[in-house]
């Protein structure tokens, strides 16, 4: 057991230095435990986990209330849960809470046995999932059922469903003496056909409500962002706003890039946003959820994130949402961050990342019955208070260092040092969405203007005024202009990497550097002057060649041979007419 009691000490030394947050004790009978019931089940404990049928993995209590590890030694392990008796559904998802070091990942699996078949699916995946890694989802289908990015679905038109499920958890890593810890996986459920809805799990069920709540949750805009990826963030936007209200000061891209689905190409796979909340500890789930589950746990300060589609216009294409951040959006992630009865008329307030500017995305207010036909499938990101205990250990972190003026290179080319040792970055660091290592840059100045959000909202420092830089080459670009312009000045740089880490690197726009641009501007102003006069000076005379002279000559013949017989003619022709 040598490497896992190495293990567990770089755990608790880990757990040493997180931040120090909230971390819920799970107490029988707590909201964030076991659960099998309505629509939802998690399994969490280490009573719950010895349930199943573990090859190569073990069960630890040091981490959360229970997690499964690899066994001493061991580089893949599998867990499978007993037959779970679940409603009848047509729809699942799954979520679950890990951490993935370096090197380690975990899968999502499912099965479920269709009651009008008569007949067990087979396994369908979720996917590898890992913060350092390249995470990518499945599109499984096989007779019976099928997985869509982050969707289990029961195939047939008659009216399937299926009553039975069993889940497996796959562990790996690529050092056996360091182990993914996976601490909880979860499932909702949905069943759309006349009269079989399932009721909605809502630990807080029987609590009476408040009349009002309105969170002091941060806000985002996502459209001004980093420009390449901007589009396609509400996902992570939100989760980063959830996130930042338990205490975190994150930005949107280390979410976005951390979560990024190679497979589906995007943003938006459910599972993989609230599994990068999980690698920071927490307990996170998706969640087929109602307005009632909304309120709650806005009542007890949690904001949540609802998946929509909507248009701001009546005759936009999709439900009507009047006071919509954007004119139409055919599939989008909101945050809600509370409630409120005005006239009669039952609202939510949202932070809406569609907004042009921080400012415009606090607090919208949409009608209740409104947003109810927006919010057609119902699927909603929930979030615990804090991280559990042990957990997060691996969460994507922050280094420090500083940039330097690289001294082989034109000024404005910045060299990255951490503890003195110089780093090399990627140098496809622009391509964040097809290569690890790669991501995005921004710079803070001191001092930056904050976003004027309005009450309670919370600013943090993704809302300063900053500008986004390139990595070019390995080294962080600001030359011309932008250093012109800050000569003087001191900042924070943030290297943003979608493998985990990200770099937060100290800069000083020293006054010698413009110097040294002006001394480098004078020398290439200089050498172009210098061009043209080279140029003319280094002009060959013309050259005349053989060839060209002997046709020259040949013509010069021809043409006195012409006047001569032309004399000739002249001469014939006098004589003639003298002889007449």
């Amino acid at each position: 057991m040598k490497a896992f009691r190495t293990f567990l000490a770089v755990v608790l030394c880990a757990v040493l230095a997180l931040p120090l947050l909230p971390a819920p004790a799970h107490a029988e009978g707590d909201p964030w435990g076991d659960v099998q019931e309505d629509n939802f089940l998690r399994i969490t404990s280490s009573e719950k986990w010895n349930e199943g049928t573990l090859e190569q993995l073990t069960v630890t209590d040091q981490i959360g209330d229970g997690a499964l590890i690899l066994a001493d030694g061991q580089t893949e392990g599998t867990w499978v849960s007993p037959e779970l008796t679940v409603p009848a559904f047509e729809y699942l998802v799954a979520s679950w809470g890990a951490d993935t070091p370096a090197g380690t990942w975990v899968e999502i699996k499912a099965r479920a046995y269709v009651d009008m078949k008569d007949a067990w699916s087979g396994w369908l995946s979720w996917g590898k999932w890992g913060v350092a890694f390249k995470r990518s989802s499945t599109d499984d289908t096989e007779a019976l059922a099928k997985i869509d990015t982050d969707t289990f679905t029961i195939r047939g038109s008659s009216g399937e469903t299926s009553s039975r499920i069993q889940l497996m958890a796959v562990l790996h890593t690529e050092d056996a003496s360091v182990s993914p810890t996976l601490r909880n996986v979860a499932a909702t459920m949905k069943n759309t056909l006349a009269g079989q809805a399932i009721p909605v799990w809502d630990p807080y069920r029987d609590e009476e409500l408040t009349e009002k709540v309105l969170l002091d949750s941060p806000c985002y805009s996502q459209g001004i962002r980093d420009s390449a990826i901007a589009s396609s963030i509400c996902s992570p936007t939100s989760m980063t706003m959830m996130l930042n209200a338990r205490g975190h000061d994150l930005f949107p891209e280390e979410i976005a890039l951390r979560e990024y689905d190679f497979h589906y190409q995007g943003f938006g796979n459910w599972s993989y946003t609230v599994a990068i909340a999980g690698s920071f500890g927490y307990n996170a789930y998706v969640h087929y959820a109602d307005y009632d589950f909304l309120r709650h746990e806005l009542a007890h300060g949690r904001n949540v994130a609802l998946s929509v589609r909507y248009s701001a216009t009546p005759n936009g294409g999709n439900p009507y949402l009047e006071n919509g951040a954007i004119s139409n959006t055919n599939g989008h992630l909101i945050t809600i961050v509370g409630y409120e009865t005005i006239d009669g008329v039952d609202y939510f307030y949202s932070n809406d990342s569609a907004g042009r500017g921080d400012e415009n995305c606090a607090q919208r207010l949409y009608r209740a019955d409104q947003l109810d036909a927006c919010w057609s499938n119902r699927v909603c990101y929930v979030l615990g208070d804090g991280p559990e205990l042990g957990a997060g250990y691996a969460s994507p972190n922050r280094t420090p260092g500083e940039l330097k003026q690289a001294e082989d290179q034109p000024t404005g080319k910045f060299r990255l040092y951490v503890d003195g040792e110089p780093v090399e970055l990627a140098s496809n660091f622009s391509a964040k969405t097809s290569a690890l290592g790669a991501g995005s840059a921004l710079l803070i100045l001191d001092g930056a203007k904050l976003a004027d959000l309005p009450a309670p909202t919370r600013t943090t420092t993704a809302n300063s005024e900053m500008q986004y830089v390139s990595v070019i080459g390995g080294y962080v670009s600001m030359g011309g202009t932008l250093l012109e312009n800050n000569i003087g000045k001191t900042g924070i740089v943030y290297i943003i990497q979608n493998d985990g880490t990200t770099y937060e690197a100290a800069v000083t726009f020293d006054p010698a550097l413009l110097d040294r641009l002006k001394a480098e501007q004078a020398a290439e102003e200089a050498a172009k002057a210098q061009q043209p006069a080279e140029a003319e000076a280094a002009q060959p005379a013309p050259v005349v060649s053989a060839r060209t002279t002997s046709s020259g000559l040949i013509s010069t013949l021809l043409l006195i041979a012409a006047g001569v017989c032309a004399a000739a003619v002249v001469i014939v022709v006098i004589n003639r007419k003298r002889k007449k």
